[in-house]
């Protein structure tokens, strides 16, 4: 018996991974491009607000596209923004030029120094190396998982 509630604690603990652990696998996700594995790092309130945005789109497809082209510098056909799904828009963005204008730090030169928890919320701080600033990124626990919690997408 203590062995089974050793087993089933240990098996617990490795399945919850730490805030830092899951900010690594979003950054990683975001050096990759990998729309999947960031929209799965975003709660689920960030999730649903992506969905009503891409539901959206489908609505002026045409409009959308002269938008990305003008913002992001993406080409793409009115029939590819209709048939757009919420990890290809992430995808999109991750990899245009305008947001790895923005980004212009190798993965080398981020690190995470502190992640305060309380409860299922932690703040992960983000440093890079040569710049000043540090940057905090709020976290919850959902699904097992810690996911990112800032507002991109708020709802007007």
């Amino acid at each position: 018996m203590r062995i089974a509630i050793l087993m089933l604690s240990v098996a617990a603990i490795s399945v919850f991974a730490s805030p830092a652990d899951d900010m690594n696998c979003i950054i990683d996700a975001i050096y990759r491009a990998d729309g999947e594995t960031v929209y799965r790092g975003l709660t689920s309130e960030n999730q649903e607000a992506l969905s009503m945005l891409v539901t959206m789109f489908r609505f002026a497809p045409g409009e959308v596209c002269n938008q990305l082209r003008q913002e992001l510098d993406v080409q793409l056909s009115t029939s590819e923004v209709a048939n757009l799904q919420e990890e290809d828009l992430v995808r999109i963005i991750l990899d245009s030029p305008v947001f790895r204008e923005e980004v212009p730090w190798s993965r080398d030169m981020l690190s995470l120094d502190e992640c305060p928890m309380r409860g299922d919320t932690a703040f992960v701080r983000i440093t890079i190396d040569g710049e000043p600033n540090a940057y905090t990124y709020p976290m919850v626990m959902q699904c097992g998982t810690w996911r990112l919690a800032n507002r991109f997408f708020e709802k007007n």
